[in-house]
């Protein structure tokens, strides 16, 4: 995947936990002569993500997490709800939300460029989705993703980051559609 005519390319996937003691997943995909390779990881804090978004300095980062909250449900979600998208209304919802909010804000402060994206509705959309974890780990090796996903078996929220990362590459590819309105929308790929 040739992004921009460059060379080498570096994006970040972050599927966020509502709580920092959760696991949130993190994914830095680096595209090199068109081979994407994926490292891989498990974060807590707002300031562990953004030490390592610093030290990677990353192109583009796909956020799995709603980064806006008002307190009232959003049209992106509403629209995505057959990809399984909830209100952010929801108390978990509303956890995750606020927290998204917090750190979008602190990445737009740090220059950042990030999206709001869904991992399900791309892994459905792509045709990768599954139930089971392995299938889809696996169906991602095939797709020539190397790396971390080659090593060892990841977690849910490691591959829901991969998905985000996708999503990210796919987006400076100019291969997304935005879902929802002018001021709250989620970025899948288009089909």
């Amino acid at each position: 995947m040739r992004i921009y005519g460059k060379e080498k390319v570096k994006v970040v996937g972050i599927d966020l936990a509502g709580n920092p003691k959760n696991d949130t997943g993190f994914c830095c995909m680096e595209i090199k002569d068109d081979k994407k390779y994926v490292s891989t990881r498990i974060l807590h804090s707002d300031s562990e993500i953004i030490d390592k978004l610093m030290e990677i300095k990353p192109e583009l980062i796909a956020i799995d997490a709603p980064l806006t909250y008002t307190g009232v449900n959003r049209k992106c979600d509403e629209d995505l709800h057959k990809y399984g998208a909830l209100p952010v209304t929801l108390k978990g919802m509303e956890t995750l939300a606020r927290r998204g909010t917090k750190l979008a804000g602190k990445l737009k402060r740090m220059n950042f460029r990030f999206i709001e994206i869904f991992s399900t509705a791309t892994a459905k959309i792509l045709g990768f989705y599954d139930k089971k974890e392995i299938v889809m780990q696996r169906n991602l090796i095939k797709s020539g993703i190397g790396g971390d996903i080659e090593k060892r078996f990841l977690t849910r929220d490691e591959l829901d980051a991969i998905f985000a990362a996708i999503t990210a590459c796919l987006y400076l590819n100019g291969s997304t559609e935005a879902v929802g309105d002018g001021n709250e929308s989620i970025i899948i790929p288009r089909v």
